[in-house]
């Protein structure tokens, strides 16, 4: 079983390319299913195909598509904890529609999409899915935290046991539905079993990999780095970055020429950010790719005669640990000699400089919030450590 996870910010086009290589993938022979767990749904628009929250066969052998409707994976794992939430809320004077959203988790909906994706795995029908997403930071941070469903059971589930012995009665009426504290503990410990679960498939480099998708321009740039960040943090493995909407080389007008310079540029530094991990430059079609055979004519231009479904890429050039009570920042190196490092920490952003060697990195939060405590070569890594302010 292979997991193709397919992100980027909203409009770059990480939909049309997941589209495309579920296409591909069918085409090798593989039983694959394409799901969009985006909240603002696009597959089927760019398989010209009607779908729903379970898979429809789409036309071309192999292939099957769904949309996942995440209000219904929410009510299921989550409903009667949400509601049980909001009468507190509302006891203690909120309104009742935001005491509504506040019962919710941030990232929950985008993460309980996810572990739609381990009942596939589980049921064996596919070999590929292929998942267009967009994870947040929220949500990766929920899926990172192994601790948190013992964090809900002690603090959550039992709010007190007065109050709770007060708001049962009330959620039952409410409900029409037999809520009792075990009940409630229950719901709690399934979702983050499957939370879990959904966590080893995604880190299990074999069985998953992620595909960053791009424009050549500045903002995209910047997320796709934050996005890499998060992704490596969280121990997910990406095999390969994206560049879509390309100007191609037959594109000579003077109208285009500050553009084809300005996204040279932006290629030259993704290729230097990301390294060695592959990136694929995909050109500005000539028209809009929808359907089938536009898809399958993007893709073919995209992996030649490659199987789609296969790792890209082995590399992991940025991972991150904690050693003797420090966070480490560790970077991939090749080709560089040792010598002075400088270090200069800006927000979020740390800019790095060994020799004729030039990176700026992207920061998680919990390493803006630090300062750079050290920086060593060791073998073919930069490492850097990171402690708290003062300290």
């Amino acid at each position: 079983m292979r997991i193709i996870l397919f992100t980027g910010k909203g409009g770059v086009g990480k939909t049309t390319l997941s589209a495309a290589t579920a296409l591909r993938s069918a085409a090798w022979g593989h039983r694959t299913l394409a799901i969009s767990t985006d909240i603002a749904h696009s597959l089927a628009d760019a398989l010209a195909t009607p779908l729903a929250n379970e898979p429809q066969p789409v036309s071309t052998a192999n292939l099957w598509a769904a949309e996942l409707d995440t209000g219904e994976e929410l009510e299921r794992y989550w409903g009667n904890v949400k509601r049980r939430i909001a009468e507190v809320l509302v006891e203690q004077g909120v309104q009742a529609p935001v005491a509504g959203e506040l019962a919710i988790l941030p990232g929950l909906d985008e993460i309980l999409a996810l572990v739609r994706i381990k009942r596939y795995v589980e049921q064996g029908i596919y070999d590929v899915l292929i998942i267009d997403s967009a994870p947040t930071g929220a949500a990766m941070r929920l899926l990172g935290a192994p601790d948190l469903q013992r964090w809900y059971a002690r603090h959550l589930a039992g709010l007190s046991s007065g109050l709770a012995r007060l708001l049962l009665p009330t959620v039952q009426k409410a409900t029409k539905l037999p809520l009792s504290e075990a009940l409630i503990q229950g719901q709690i410990q399934q979702l983050f079993d499957e939370v879990k679960r959904l966590r080893e498939m995604l880190t299990d480099g074999a069985m998953t990999s992620v595909r960053l998708v791009l424009n050549p321009d500045h903002l995209s740039v910047q997320e796709t780095q934050r996005a890499y960040t998060y992704m490596s943090l969280f121990g997910l493995s990406v095999d390969g970055v994206f560049v879509n909407r390309v100007l191609p080389p037959e594109v000579h007008d003077p109208f285009f020429a500050h553009w084809k310079a300005d996204q040279a540029s932006h290629l030259d530094r993704v290729a230097e950010t990301f390294a060695p991990l592959p990136v694929f430059q995909v050109s500005l079609m000539r028209r809009e790719v929808v359907g089938v055979e536009a898809l399958a004519e993007l893709a073919q231009a995209l992996y030649g005669e490659t199987d789609p479904a296969r790792p890209l890429s082995q590399e992991q050039p940025l991972r991150f640990a904690s050693e003797d009570g420090h966070y480490i920042l560790a970077l991939r190196l090749a080709g560089v000699e040792a010598g002075a490092i400088e270090l200069e920490k800006d927000g979020d952003e740390l800019r790095v400089r060994l020799g004729h060697f030039r990176r700026t990195l992207m920061l998680p939060q919990v390493l803006a919030a630090l300062e750079p405590a050290w920086a060593a070569i060791e073998g073919q890594e930069l490492r850097v450590a990171f402690r708290e302010p003062g300290a």
